[in-house]
């Protein structure tokens, strides 16, 4: 008899662990579909440009990137700031949605397209999906869910998304009784900690078991910059010019920029350098940076969105996993000719992940031993930022912890 209770005892904390932590998946930037519609005619929407009379996907969709159609996307994903309010909003006569919430399909291609190559170049949490499909049990939609949400803003300008978070959280919990194993990718590291401030320790302690960020944006990336300075197109065949204006009115450049106060010093003059001015903007010149790029409302802008951040540097308050990718050159800094439109000439490189400089990965170290909950960092050395939520290893290391928090749950029952 007794034989028999330990391996119903090791079918449950094996193969089941679907039942026993259900999983909530968080995205990076530019890692939830966006779809538009336009109620009116827009005025700079060239004829060329696709009917948006009824909802369409423009991101990502390949067929929205190609360079003839890159200007119309650039139009329907602008944003515009409201100084009065403080509030980024769709231009008028477009209206924007972030579909799919809840469901993993709106994080594991962003092109959710029928064509096998398509899908393909823009897979993004496939495989950590099919991972815990096939190793232990999960069901999609189920015990393994998504919430993305508008990366183009800030977490406090995404009406609603804390609460339909929030809600997310507490069914799937209620739905296995159990507490839920939160994985996160880039952004999704620094919103996750905003949306835990807005949390009380009973609410944490009784739904979330675990986070796991992976490749957390602590504080900021010079590559925000870049992409501010002469755009960035994710790797599309947009071209950056006709990104870039775009790319200037999102609210999440800033609050993925590097953090004033907790930029390392050695590097924090070394963010843009211009060579034909002699000019050098660093953490503190933000303003004079939106400026000199015509970026209206640049002191409003700026001292909206570092506010808040400031609010959010504290440790989560939750159990965590600090997962991050090193030994990749990155850029820490970026030289130009001139302060144009133009691909830097030179980068500053230092350790990271390719995309994030190593002290705003490992920024979680700060929250060691600072609150109840164990804090603990792992380090893979040559993974790329985009590359590690599909990684193998960090797949593996992600299941085993998890495993061993089912035996230690367990052990308590």
């Amino acid at each position: 008899m007794l034989k028999v209770a330990l391996l119903l005892l090791a079918f449950w904390s094996g193969c089941c662990m679907a039942i026993r932590f259900p999983i909530v998946l968080v995205p990076g930037i530019a890692g939830s579909h966006i779809e538009a519609r336009h109620t009116k005619p827009i005025a700079k929407y060239p004829a060329h440009c696709p009917d948006m009379t009824n909802w369409r996907q423009i991101w990502l969709s390949f067929k929205e990137v190609v360079p003839v159609l890159a200007h119309c996307l650039a139009v329907d994903m602008s944003l515009e700031f409201d100084v009065d309010t403080l509030k980024y909003n769709d231009p008028d006569g477009i209206e924007t949605r972030i579909p799919y919430f809840g469901s993993t399909k709106s994080v594991e291609y962003l092109d959710d397209s029928t064509d096998f190559l398509i899908k393909r170049l823009t897979k993004y949490f496939h495989d950590i999906v099919q991972y815990f499909v096939d190793n232990a049990g999960y069901e999609r939609d189920e015990s393994i869910v998504a919430a993305p949400y508008d990366w183009r803003k800030s977490p406090w300008s995404m009406d609603g998304y804390f609460e339909r978070l929030q809600a997310l959280v507490e069914n799937v919990t209620a739905k296995y009784n159990a507490p839920a194993i939160v994985i996160s990718h880039s952004m999704g590291g620094p919103v996750l900690k905003a949306f835990f401030n807005t949390t009380t320790s009973d609410w944490r302690d009784k739904h979330i078991k675990a986070w796991f960020p992976v490749e957390g944006v602590w504080i900021g990336s010079p590559k925000v910059l870049e992409a501010m300075v002469s755009g960035d197109n994710f790797g599309t065949p947009a071209p950056l010019s006709d990104l870039i204006d775009m790319e200037r009115t999102l609210e999440s450049t800033l609050f993925l920029s590097p953090m004033p106060g907790l930029w390392p010093q050695n590097v924090s003059d070394e963010l843009i350098i211009v060579d034909d001015t002699r000019k050098t903007y660093g953490v503190s010149d933000y303003v004079e940076l939106l400026k000199a790029l015509n970026i209206s409302h640049a002191q409003e802008r700026l001292a909206n969105v570092m506010s808040k951040r400031e609010m959010i540097h504290g440790p989560p308050g939750v159990r965590m996993y600090c997962i991050y990718g090193t030994n990749v050159d990155t850029a820490w800094g970026y030289k130009y000719s001139a302060l144009d439109r133009s691909a830097p000439e030179k980068k500053i490189i230092g350790d990271g992940d390719g995309t994030v400089p190593r002290p705003s990965l490992e920024f979680c170290r700060n929250w060691v031993g600072k609150q109840p909950q164990p804090v603990v960092l792992k380090a893979f050395p040559n993974v790329k930022h985009v590359d590690a939520i599909m990684n193998e290893k960090i797949l593996q290391y992600i299941h085993a912890e998890m495993e061993s928090l089912a035996e230690e749950h367990i052990s308590r029952a």
